[in-house]
């Protein structure tokens, strides 16, 4: 998985992720965003994980969810689970929900949120 920590036109945080990782990238920039005092909570969280006094952490967004176990993350968005879901596509058609849902290792996910915790406090 690649992914790179840039700036918009506007000077705006954004993470782009490799192909098949872009729901991490869009959480990143619009859900999680800069806002220190989350992602402080969120590595105190992933430490409670890996110290096996949390099964699981589930963080609603307004267009994604993350979901912490102790062996991966799992980043997800809310229109994967609408009605629409529900539906059959017609033949020879399928779904492409490659940019709604990404997951990794959650010693990936670590490096990725320390990575995005020191680009976003140099404001």
């Amino acid at each position: 998985m690649d992914y790179d920590f840039t700036h918009d036109i506007y000077g705006a945080f954004r993470a782009e992720f490799s192909m098949g990782h872009e729901a991490l990238g869009y959480w990143l920039t619009y859900e999680l965003r800069s806002r220190q005092a989350v992602i402080s909570e969120l590595l105190r969280i992933i430490a409670e994980l890996q110290n096996h006094q949390r099964i699981e952490y589930l963080m609603e967004g307004a267009e994604y969810n993350l979901l912490l176990t102790r062996d991966e993350a799992v980043v997800r968005a809310h229109a994967l689970d609408s009605a629409f879901e529900e539906q059959q596509p017609e033949d020879n058609l399928v779904f492409y929900d490659q940019q709604s849902t990404a997951s990794c290792g959650l010693d990936d996910f670590i490096e990725i949120i320390d990575g995005w915790q020191q680009f976003t406090s140099t404001e």
